[in-house]
């Protein structure tokens, strides 16, 4: 069993002998192992959010497969020393997530307490996903070139899509940059595919258990003391 992983358990078997209360383990992506709880506070902090008539269950099942990718891809970006982003930068995000669950009817330090979670633990989450973000604009830099022939592309796309649905295509004047967008976006969602691809196929990935566990549960006591 990998080293840490193994000193990890042992951790936890120590933990349960003393009567101790213990997460429940989800997911382990090579020594890294992902508990309920991140799970949980993933669903506050995480950048995913949960599609009209999608089940609890699956967005979380989505949700914990996008938390390995995530993983994965902060890994990788440790290797080159990104540049920890600008306080600024992690308060605009803070603020962020702040204004959206007020905009959703809910109190967000009721919520960051819910989930367990400090104001620093908070922001150190949206740090992370925000030295991802940094590392992929940096490492996709060269997609943001866009010939003329590439707008042309787009906008038949576009047209062609209006049509299908009995609406007249808007005019090509005025949507330079929209299209230019259009297609920098496409091209850097492709390259992300296939990046996050290659990290999980060189990676060990295994599902613990069910993502899905009513909120309201008691904590898994894994082993008790008598």
């Amino acid at each position: 069993m990998p080293g840490k992983l193994a000193a990890a358990l042992l951790c936890l078997a120590a933990a349960a002998a003393g009567g101790a209360t213990l997460d429940r383990i989800v997911a382990t992506v090579d020594e890294r192992a992902i508990t309920l709880t991140e799970l949980d506070r993933a669903v506050l902090t995480g950048a995913l959010a949960k599609e009209p008539e999608e089940t609890d269950a699956r967005f979380r099942e989505r949700l914990l497969s996008e938390m390995i990718d995530e993983y994965l891809r902060y890994r990788d970006a440790l290797r080159f020393l990104p540049i920890a982003p600008d306080p600024a930068q992690v308060d605009a995000a803070f603020d962020g997530l702040r204004r959206r669950l007020k905009q959703a009817g809910k109190d967000p330090e009721a919520e960051f307490r819910a989930a367990g979670m400090s104001d620093t633990e908070v922001r150190a989450s949206l740090e992370r996903q925000l030295v991802v973000s940094q590392y992929v604009r940096d490492r996709f830099a060269a997609l943001s070139f866009v010939t003329p022939e590439d707008l042309d592309q787009e906008y038949a796309a576009v047209a062609d899509a209006y049509r299908k649905t009995g609406r007249v295509p808007p005019p090509r004047e005025g949507l330079e940059e929209e299209l230019r967008d259009r297609v920098r976006d496409r091209r850097t969602a492709e390259e992300i595919d296939k990046w996050t691809k290659d990290l999980r196929e060189k990676a060990r990935i295994t599902l613990l258990g069910p993502a899905a566990i009513d909120p309201n549960r008691k904590p898994t006591v894994i082993s008790k003391s008598p």
